[in-house]
C-alpha cells in the first residue's frame, strides 16, 4: 500500500509553472522545498539584510511544517543556501536559523552558490521533518 501524500501550496503562481510544491508529507516525513523570502503579495523581502531574509524564509518553513502538522522540533535536516558567505552574513544566517531550532538543532549545512533565483535574493532554506 502507497502512504497517501498530503501536497502543502503556497499560493506562489510559480509552484504551478515549475511544477512543485511548498511542501509534501508521505506518512511521516515532511520535505519542505527551497523557500526564498518573499512578502505577503511574493515580492522581494528585506533586500540586502540576509539575516531578515533567513527570518522569513524560516517564517514560511515553520508555516508549512504547521500545515503538514509538523513543528520545528519536528525538522531533522536543514540546507541553507546563500549568496554571501561572509562571516557577518554566514553569522546572521545562523542567528535567525537559531532562533527557530535552538532548543531541537537538526542536522544542518550552510552553502555559497553564485546566484538564487533572483537577484534580490540572498538566501534560500529548504527543510526536512519525521513526525514522531
Amino acid at each position: 500500500m502507497t502512504p497517501e501524500r498530503q501536497r502543502i501550496t503556497s499560493g506562489a503562481p510559480w509552484e504551478d509553472r515549475v511544477g512543485y510544491r511548498r511542501a509534501v508529507r508521505v506518512g511521516n516525513h515532511v520535505w519542505v522545498a527551497g523557500t526564498v523570502a518573499v512578502d505577503a503579495h511574493g515580492r522581494p523581502f528585506a533586500p540586502g539584510d540576509a539575516g531578515a531574509q533567513a527570518a522569513r524564509c524560516l517564517e514560511i518553513i515553520v508555516s508549512a511544517l504547521a500545515e503538514a502538522g509538523a513543528r520545528p522540533e519536528h525538522v531533522v535536516r536543514t540546507r541553507m543556501f546563500v549568496t554571501d558567505m561572509a562571516p557577518e552574513t554566514q553569522a546572521a544566517v545562523g542567528a535567525a536559523h537559531a532562533a527557530v531550532f535552538r532548543s531541537c538543532p537538526p542536522a544542518s549545512t550552510m552553502v555559497g552558490v553564485s546566484a538564487l533565483a533572483a537577484p534580490e535574493f540572498m538566501v534560500e532554506i529548504e527543510a526536512e521533518a519525521v513526525i514522531g
